[in-house]
């Protein structure tokens, strides 16, 4: 939703820029400078930290919520870690995996997401 949202933005914006070849700067910030509610964009996302790193993934659920699968995958798409996440905060010991970039995915049965975390 965020990044359509800023797509969108985007466009307007350079599209009302080209439309207008004599503009000035206080134009682009009246443009810009619009205020979005605080609770328009809730951070429904879990968050993962440190990132990069060389020993742990620590792994923090925005919400409580039954049931929720971890799975890490390498960049070649193979799955390296498949758990169930019951609370909010949740450890994986990484120091054994390769370096390099891995994807970590968070699901159930109605969502899912996926992060993008680097091994050191």
């Amino acid at each position: 939703m965020k990044k359509l949202l800023l797509g969108l933005i985007t466009i307007i914006v350079f599209g009302t820029m080209t439309l207008h070849a004599s503009f000035n700067h206080s134009s682009v910030e009246t443009l810009i400078n619009f205020e979005i509610p605080n609770d328009y964009f809730q951070d429904n996302n879990f968050t993962i930290s440190p990132n990069p790193s060389k020993d742990k993934l620590n792994i923090r659920l925005p919400k409580s919520s039954e049931n929720m699968t971890l799975e890490v995958f390498d960049v070649l798409g193979k799955r390296i870690h498949k758990s169930t996440i019951t609370q909010l905060e949740a450890s994986i010991e990484v120091s054994s995996w390769k370096t390099g970039v891995y994807l970590v995915k968070i699901s159930n049965e109605k969502e899912s997401q996926t992060k993008r975390f680097i091994k050191q």
